[in-house]
């Protein structure tokens, strides 16, 4: 069931909805004075302190009692540098927000990571260091890939420790209440800015593992919950594809090879991607126990970005669910447009298809298409690697803006789909489930994520039954100002 405002008003859920959903104060003033659309809220930079820790007004609904813990998010906050504006969305210096959430409150705030790139550009008030869509300034020194870390796109806690990860280059430590920047993560001396990819994956157990992506050379992390590294090992991929992100279930690592091909790796990074279909979209398993022990499956040509999570049936099938394109599509063109306050829309069509991937214990795997179109796909943290029912995505492209405006979630068990459409006045960004007290199934669970009220200009979390999505936000929190769009988050 797709719920509008004018559903939850003829419902009568209230006053109180009407005034978070209906209020409007005005845009944001840069927005106003550079006569930016109002969607450019966005994109805007932010503070170059961040943001103080700020309360955040409840506005709708009532607090879960048991929701207690702290949402921490990534993303590109430093798009422009007076006319300059950046190349690529992927290249914006990263923002790392805490929302803590205790006894019905929420509290926001955010600070950048200090990464070289940003000290010298903030200096220079200017972009300098290359990246993913950024050729650089040739004065620019670059020693090694950390020279040029944005530090933008996700995180992780490990054992209380917070860490600010990208793609290409070494996790940030990060202070987990103040964000104040602590430096390089280094997890063993001969691993020294050795990439570490930024969907690392969580056992229900605490352990984590990911990878190590340079070319068709693939490492494997294997850290405890103690945050002590366990183990480290290489695979060949055989081709230097991108890779973004993978999957796991309790026994294996799944390793998505997709033909989307990069032999050059010369600033801009993305210009060098070829997409070459011949070679379909292959799949390494590796075993967790002896990472000598593979097989390869093959499956039709497919673009990706994130995966949901992997388990495994009784019968040695492996089953996974993923976002995928026909072909790439975002990322290539890196927002240039909309970071300057543009809207083309030839994107608005080509969006993601929530699939579920079956690859049988011999022979190729097969895509199962479900209809349900989003991105940012979301699993209990509680079932990664095990058989589920859940997954929750940001979903509902607009014709009129980009971003999404709904939050969907589909059972695999029965086969459903619901969402809640916020409509086109709201960006929607990843949601997180949050296991509800003493449930013992994902459908005992909270969703919890951001979302941009563009029309009052200001930057709310909202909750959802994730049994129950359609029925509505179960309550609103509501900040005074906004702040830009991000890619990722977890939940401590």
């Amino acid at each position: 069931m797709n719920l509008s405002r004018r559903h939850f008003m003829e419902a009568g859920l209230g006053a109180g909805f009407a005034g978070a959903v209906g209020a409007s104060f005005g845009l944001n003033a840069s927005a106003e004075t550079n006569k930016m659309p109002a969607w450019h809220l966005g994109y805007q930079n932010a503070p170059v302190n961040g943001y103080e820790p700020s309360q955040m007004k409840l506005v709708f609904g009532k607090a879960p009692s048991d929701l207690k813990g702290s949402l921490y998010r990534n993303g590109p906050a430093q798009l422009s540098y007076g006319d300059q504006h950046a190349s690529h969305w992927f290249d914006g210096d990263g923002l790392i927000h805490r929302i803590a959430i205790e006894d019905g409150q929420a509290v926001h705030q955010a600070r950048f990571v200090e990464t070289r790139k940003r000290q010298e550009e903030q200096a220079a008030q200017a972009f300098l260091a290359p990246g993913f869509g950024t050729i650089g300034d040739e004065s620019y020194s670059v020693q090694s890939a950390d020279d040029t870390n944005a530090a933008n796109t996700s995180v992780l806690v490990v054992n209380g420790e917070l860490l600010a990860l990208w793609e290409a280059g070494s996790a940030f430590s990060m202070d987990a209440e103040t964000l104040e920047t602590k430096g390089l993560k280094t997890w063993r001396d001969d691993l020294k800015g050795m990439p570490f990819l930024a969907h690392p994956k969580v056992e229900p157990d605490g352990r984590v593992w990911n990878l190590a992506v340079g070319g068709s050379r693939v490492g494997i992390y294997r850290i405890g919950a103690n945050g002590a590294l366990e183990d480290f090992g290489m695979v060949d991929i055989g081709r230097a594809a991108y890779i973004h992100d993978w999957t796991m279930s309790e026994r294996h690592l799944i390793i998505l090879v997709q033909p989307w091909i990069n032999e050059t790796f010369i600033p801009p990074v993305v210009a060098g991607f070829e997409w070459q279909p011949q070679h379909g979209l292959q799949m390494l398993i590796v075993d967790k126990d002896d990472f000598s022990n593979q097989r390869w499956v093959q499956a039709p040509p497919r673009m990706f970005y994130h995966t949901g999570s992997a388990w495994e049936e009784s019968d040695g099938t492996i089953k996974f669910d993923a976002a995928f394109y026909k072909e790439p599509v975002l990322g290539v063109d890196g927002g240039t447009a909309e970071i300057r306050g543009e809207w083309i829309g030839e994107y608005a069509s080509e969006e993601g298809i929530l699939t579920l991937v079956e690859i049988p214990p011999q022979g190729d795997a097969k895509l199962i298409e479900t209809g349900v179109i989003g991105e940012f796909p979301q699993v209990d943290p509680r079932f990664r690697g095990k058989h589920r029912n859940l997954v929750a995505l940001a979903s509902g492209a607009s014709a009129n803006r980009p971003g999404s405006t709904a939050l969907a979630v589909h059972n695999w068990t029965s086969g459903e789909s619901q969402s809640f459409m916020f409509g086109d006045n709201r960006m929607v960004e990843e949601f997180l489930f949050v296991p509800k007290a003493g449930g013992q199934s994902d459908l005992d669970s909270w969703l919890v994520g951001p979302v941009l009220n563009i029309k009052s200009g200001v930057r709310e979390i909202c909750v959802f039954d994730a049994a129950n999505v359609s029925d509505g936000p179960v309550c609103i929190w509501q900040a005074d100002y906004a702040w830009p769009l991000g890619f990722h988050g977890t939940w401590a």
